[in-house]
């Protein structure tokens, strides 16, 4: 059994007798392993892991093989797969300090004007031309205040890296939420008739209502259309978007016109190379949302998913030594 394992199994607390057998007689191999040991051990992750199973009653851990799958309820979350970070990257004594992602973007005002905006709590204006301006505070930009003016013909573009996120207020109240590496372009003013915005990457859309002017959303070769509604789009295969609804009703337009209409609490997936969307209706979404209320849950997802959406907040690279790690997949 591979040092690695050991330690992990070691880290949740769950080792076998003969387990913490060949773990002991890897202590005694050299003083430096088990002065290693007691490093981990005031990491208290042990104690973090157990006390988020007495605060998650439906949590618990069932063993396939050399493999320990991490359950609560239905869904995947996330407390624990620092275990799991560490069987796949645990080379060193080195500890290596992984950041959680902040509110960060970059607001491109025209394509040679840039500025980087932060989580900054004082209130701060950004001037878009020589009259006009927006508001920026605390993760938020808020083009709210530029609604009495609709001569302003000017587009926006708003982006994330990896490990960043930010929210904006579009002058007709619509709020957006943006996940990390994605963006957004929006016009600073809607025209009289429409309100159109692009996306790549992820984000999640609480649309103002207004029956004369749908909001639409050109995301990956597809139209997003709707008046006042609450969704998710993720766009972050070439190939697939995902549209998650959980409030109002949307229709989805592919290029050659066909529409499919959603209903609250449909996920529709638009397939770009085969042009087609399929619709389906699940018992829960949660998975697809929870980004947007600052949880990870993962449902029926492989570990290389879970590490790929991880690595898109935190910022950092993950490599499998055994990519066969990479396709195990978490069942209910």
């Amino acid at each position: 059994m591979r040092k690695k394992e050991l330690l992990v199994k070691y880290i949740l607390g769950i080792l076998s007798t003969k387990e913490r057998q060949l773990l002991d007689l890897w202590m005694k191999e050299s003083p430096n392993n088990a002065l290693y040991l007691e490093k981990l051990k005031k990491r208290n992750y042990s104690e973090r892991y157990q006390e988020y199973k007495r605060s998650h009653r439906n949590f618990s851990v069932r063993q396939s093989g050399w493999k320990h799958v991490l359950v609560q309820a239905a869904c995947w979350t996330i407390p624990v797969l620092v275990a799991f970070s560490l069987y796949l990257g645990l080379r060193s004594d080195k500890e290596i300090q992984i950041e959680p992602g902040t509110s960060k973007a970059i607001l491109y005002l025209d394509p040679t004007t840039k500025i980087e905006l932060g989580n900054s709590k004082e209130f701060e204006w950004i001037r878009l031309n020589r009259l006009d301006m927006v508001a920026e505070k605390q993760g938020i930009l808020d083009y709210h205040q530029t609604s009495s003016r609709q001569d302003i013909h000017q587009n926006n573009l708003l982006e994330t890296p990896r490990g960043g996120e930010y929210r904006v207020i579009l002058e007709d109240g619509t709020r957006i939420h943006l996940n990390s590496q994605s963006t957004l372009s929006y016009p600073v003013c809607f025209e009289a008739d429409n309100r159109t915005v692009e996306l790549t990457g992820e984000a999640y859309f609480e649309v103002a209502k207004d029956p004369k002017r749908p909001f639409m959303v050109k995301v990956n070769g597809v139209t997003v259309r709707q008046y006042g509604t609450k969704f998710s789009i993720n766009a972050r295969s070439p190939q697939n978007t995902m549209i998650v609804l959980e409030e109002g009703s949307i229709g989805m337009i592919s290029p050659d016109e066909d529409v499919r209409m959603l209903n609250a609490g449909d996920v529709a997936v638009w397939d770009r190379v085969h042009s087609t969307i399929s619709i389906t209706a699940p018992e829960s979404f949660e998975a697809y949302v929870a980004w947007h209320r600052s949880r990870f849950v993962f449902d029926d997802q492989s570990l290389g998913e879970i590490m790929e959406n991880l690595s898109l907040w935190y910022d950092m690279n993950v490599q499998f030594e055994d990519e066969a790690l990479s396709k195990n997949t978490f069942h209910r």
